[in-house]
């Protein structure tokens, strides 16, 4: 049985995973209406992440070729 996908909240611990990077975070805001997330790295940067409804994660900006959002198990 598949386990259900976490609900971001804020504090949340987070990886920023680009495509040879995976860069530490955490959840600094949380739009469920627009289903979207802020995110603020440990390099300091700013990261806004949308809900792709075709595959269920956040993509950064909501594009398909961005960096995903990894929740903590």
């Amino acid at each position: 049985m598949p386990r259900p996908r976490a609900m971001p909240h804020v504090g949340a611990p987070v990886t920023v995973a680009y495509l040879a990077v995976r860069i530490e975070g955490v959840v600094t805001a949380v739009d469920y209406d627009a289903r979207r997330v802020m995110v603020a790295t440990e390099e300091g940067q700013s990261v806004a992440f949308g809900l792709s409804r075709a595959t269920g994660t956040f993509l950064a900006d909501g594009q398909q070729g961005g960096a995903r959002l990894l929740f903590a198990d």
